[in-house]
C-alpha cells in the first residue's frame, strides 16, 4: 500500500497533465442522451405490450361470456316443462292457502311451518336456475318434477294431519259441552 502511494505521488504530474481530448465531454453527453432515449422507448414498448395484453384478455373474457349467453338463448326451456311448472306452482299455492286458513293454537307453530315450506321454495329456485343453464337436461327436469311431487305429498300430509287435529279438537269440545 505504501508503494502505491509513493508511485502515485511520483507520477502525479503526469496524471494531472493528461486531460481528455477535445469533444470528449460532448461524446459522453451524447451517449448518455442516447441511452436515456432507449429507456424511454423500452418503457413505451412495455406499456404498449401491457395494454395489448389487457385488451386481448378482455376480449377473450367477453367472447367466452357471450358464447355461454348464446347457448342459453339458443335453447329455451320446453313449453311442456313450463306448463308443468305452472301447474305444480298453482297446486302448491292452493295448499299453502289451505294451510294458512287453519287455526293454530300457537302462531309460532304456524310461522315455523310456513318458513319450512318456503325453504323448499329455495331448492325449487335452485333447480329452476339449473334448468335455465341446462334447458335440455332431462335430469334437471325430472328432479324439478319430483321436487314438486314430494312437496305436494308433504303438504297433503300436513293438511291431512291438521284436519285430524281439527276433528279431534272439535269432538273434545262437543263432549265437554254436552
Amino acid at each position: 500500500m505504501i508503494d502505491l502511494e509513493k508511485h502515485i505521488k511520483e507520477q502525479r504530474l503526469l496524471l494531472d497533465a493528461d486531460a481528455p481530448s477535445e469533444g470528449h465531454e460532448d461524446r459522453f453527453r451524447q451517449m448518455l442522451e442516447h441511452r436515456s432515449v432507449r429507456r424511454v422507448n423500452f418503457r413505451h414498448v412495455l406499456q404498449i405490450a401491457a395494454s395489448i395484453a389487457i385488451i386481448l384478455t378482455s376480449a377473450v373474457v367477453l367472447i367466452r361470456s357471450n358464447r355461454s349467453g348464446d347457448k342459453i338463448a339458443e335453447y329455451q326451456i320446453p313449453a311442456s316443462v313450463m306448463e308443468a311448472d305452472q301447474y305444480y306452482s298453482t297446486q302448491v299455492d292452493n295448499r299453502v292457502d289451505q294451510i294458512k286458513q287453519f287455526d293454530f293454537n300457537d302462531a309460532d307453530e304456524k310461522m315455523v311451518l310456513l318458513e319450512e315450506l318456503e325453504e323448499l321454495d329455495i331448492y325449487q329456485q335452485l333447480l329452476m336456475n339449473d334448468l335455465e343453464a341446462n334447458p335440455g337436461d332431462e335430469r334437471v327436469i325430472n328432479a324439478l318434477i319430483k321436487h314438486y311431487q314430494v312437496k305436494l305429498e308433504v303438504m297433503d300430509q300436513i293438511i291431512y294431519q291438521l284436519n285430524q287435529l281439527k276433528t279431534e279438537t272439535n269432538s273434545k269440545h262437543e263432549k265437554k259441552s254436552v
